[in-house]
C-alpha cells in the first residue's frame, strides 16, 4: 500500500485530500500545526504535530516508504501579505526547502506535489488562462508561491520528481469565512428564520472559475500518480460564473429570498471582470474532469453552514 505525506492536513482542503487519498487505497502522514491533534483517529492516517518552519521539526518526518509529498502547508490568505511580506516569503519558502532537505537527508526521494497558485497568472492576458499564459505576481503571496515553484524546480536538480498545481478558486463545504461563497452561506443561513433578511455584499459582477474541492483533491492524487514532474497544471471548471450566480444558487439551496444591500467596505472596483481556467493539459495527462456539479456543491455548503449554526 502506497504511504503519501499531506502537509496542512488540518486545513480545507487537506481534509478533503486525506478522504480522497484513504478511499483510494493509500496510507497518509498527515502533518499540521496544533489543531491536527483534536482530529479524530483514523484508521489508516498517521497525525504528527509539527512546526514545519524549522528544519529539526521538518526532520521528525519518516521518509522511508513514502511514494509522494502534498505541499499544502503555508500562509494562503492574499491580503495579510501586503503587510506581512517577508514572514509569506520566508514561511511559504522555507517550510518548502525544509521538507525537501529533510527527505534529502534520509536519502529519500519521494514525489512531490507542490500547490502553486493561479493568483500567478495576468489578470489582464486572454482568456481562458492556460499554463503558458503569461505571470503578473501582484502581491508577496503570489511572489511566494513562484519561490515555491522556483525551488521545486531547483530540486528537481538534486534527484527529486516534482509536479507543480496551479488551483483556480476552491468551493465546497468546510471552507472558513474569508471567501465569497462561505461569507455569503453563513449570512444566508443566518438570515434563514428572519423576517425580513437583509443580506450584505461586495461586487457580485466580476466572474470566476470554480471548482469543487473534492474535484480538485482528486485532481492532486491524480497528479501524483500520472502528472509529468517538471510540468504545472491548471486546476479549474472552465465555466466562470458570476458572484450574482453564486448568490442565486445559495439562496435556492436554502430556499430564502432575502434583500441584497451592497456594503462600500465589501467593494472592490479594481476587480478582474473575468477570471477562467484551461484544464486541457490535466485532462490529457490524467484524464481528470470536474464532476461534482455546481448545484451539489452549493447545496452542500448550505448544510455545512446550517450544520454550524445548530452546533452554535
Amino acid at each position: 500500500m502506497k504511504k503519501v505525506v499531506v502537509t496542512g492536513a488540518n486545513g480545507f482542503v487537506g481534509k478533503h485530500l486525506i478522504k480522497e487519498l484513504l478511499d483510494n487505497g493509500y496510507k497518509v502522514v498527515a502533518i499540521g500545526g496544533s489543531q491536527v491533534a483534536a482530529l479524530e483517529a483514523t484508521e489508516g492516517v498517521q497525525y504528527m504535530t509539527l512546526d514545519l518552519t524549522q528544519p529539526d521539526e521538518a526532520a521528525k518526518i519518516d521518509f522511508s516508504g513514502v511514494s509522494g509529498v502534498v505541499h499544502l502547508a503555508g500562509l494562503a490568505a492574499v491580503g495579510p501579505s501586503f503587510d506581512k511580506p517577508m514572514e509569506y516569503i520566508d514561511v511559504n519558502i522555507g517550510i518548502e526547502v525544509n521538507l525537501f532537505e529533510a527527505a534529502l537527508s534520509q536519502k529519500a526521494a519521494p514525489r512531490f506535489l507542490i500547490i502553486s497558485s493561479a493568483t500567478l497568472y495576468d489578470p489582464s492576458a486572454p482568456q481562458p488562462l492556460t499554463e503558458s499564459s503569461p505571470l503578473l505576481p501582484n502581491s508577496p503571496y503570489a511572489v511566494s508561491k513562484i519561490g515555491q515553484e522556483q525551488m521545486a524546480r531547483y530540486y528537481a536538480t538534486r534527484g527529486f520528481e516534482a509536479v507543480i498545481a496551479r488551483p483556480f478558486n476552491h468551493i465546497g463545504p468546510g471552507q472558513g469565512p474569508g471567501f465569497i461563497v462561505p461569507d455569503l452561506a453563513q449570512q444566508i443561513v443566518a438570515a434563514d428564520k428572519a423576517t425580513s433578511p437583509t443580506i450584505s455584499v461586495g461586487n457580485l459582477d466580476a466572474k470566476r472559475d470554480y471548482t469543487d474541492v473534492r474535484d480538485i483533491v482528486r485532481a492532486y492524487r491524480l497528479l501524483i500518480e500520472k502528472g509529468r514532474s517538471g510540468e504545472v497544471y491548471n486546476i479549474c471548471s472552465g465555466k466562470p460564473l458570476s458572484g450574482h450566480e453564486i448568490f442565486d444558487g445559495l439562496c435556492a439551496a436554502a430556499d430564502v429570498e432575502p434583500e441584497v444591500k451592497q456594503d462600500p467596505a465589501k467593494m472592490r472596483p479594481s476587480d478582474t471582470p473575468l477570471i477562467s481556467g484551461n484544464y486541457d493539459k490535466l485532462a490529457k495527462d490524467t484524464d481528470w474532469h470536474p464532476e461534482i456539479l455546481l448545484k451539489t456543491t452549493l447545496a452542500d455548503v448550505i448544510t455545512d453552514w446550517q450544520l454550524r449554526k445548530i452546533a452554535g
